[in-house]
């Protein structure tokens, strides 16, 4: 009986067998492994020491909002406008005529927005004008030892440019005058007064607004 020859590919799996390498053949493979994992190690490194340059003033960046996010501020937007609303109807300062000297008193409200005045006609008739603080031009008082009076002088919008109210206490009068006056020096040179409270503006409006001796 013939001997049974061993095939070629029993060989060439025995010889490729970690156990039947010999130690050089290990160096190198091991050589071979650890220049690769070096490689990779110095690419990584070189990747993250390289300056990322940042976005050129004016470039276009997309901005993803979610919907959180957004339904957030419109929440905020509203608080704010809200908020705003509410700031612009606080009354600074308001006075009405002296009756029996006018038999239906008239009245102006200066707020943080604007000058509103009624002139009352007859019972429950009245006529309401409101300005903006940025419309009024001049305003001057003229007082008595009892009484005063008030003019508004406003841009010309329509056939009237100035009211006047008759018949104030004259402490009113003047009161009135100093608030607009200030109000008005204020916005011309652009201060901003919304981050102040009620009692701070008048005093400082008071103050602002009030005559040279």
């Amino acid at each position: 009986m013939s001997k049974q020859q061993p095939s070629v590919k029993d060989n060439r799996t025995r010889s490729s067998s970690p156990v039947s390498m010999s130690p050089v053949s290990w160096a190198r493979r091991s050589k071979k492994l650890g220049y690769a994992a070096m490689h990779g190690v110095y690419a990584a490194r070189r990747f993250l020491d390289t300056e990322i340059a940042s976005p050129v003033s004016g470039s276009f960046l997309p901005r993803f909002v979610s919907p959180e996010d957004s339904h957030a501020s419109n929440l905020r937007k509203i608080d704010k406008l809200r908020n705003l609303a509410k700031r612009s109807h606080e009354v600074l300062v308001s006075a009405n005529t002296v009756f029996p000297l006018t038999l239906f008193p008239d009245t102006v409200i200066v707020d943080r927005s604007k000058i509103t005045i009624i002139e009352r006609i007859f019972f429950f008739t009245s006529r309401t004008v409101s300005i903006s603080i940025e419309d009024v031009l001049n305003v001057s008082c003229g007082v008595g030892p009892f009484f005063g009076s008030l003019k508004v002088s406003v841009r010309v919008m329509n056939s009237t440019d100035h009211f006047e109210i008759d018949h104030f206490w004259r402490h009113d009068a003047i009161r009135l005058k100093h608030i607009i006056q200030g109000y008005m020096i204020a916005e011309k040179n652009g201060i901003d007064i919304d981050q102040l409270s009620r009692e701070e503006l008048i005093e400082h409006l008071t103050d602002l607004g009030h005559d040279s001796e």
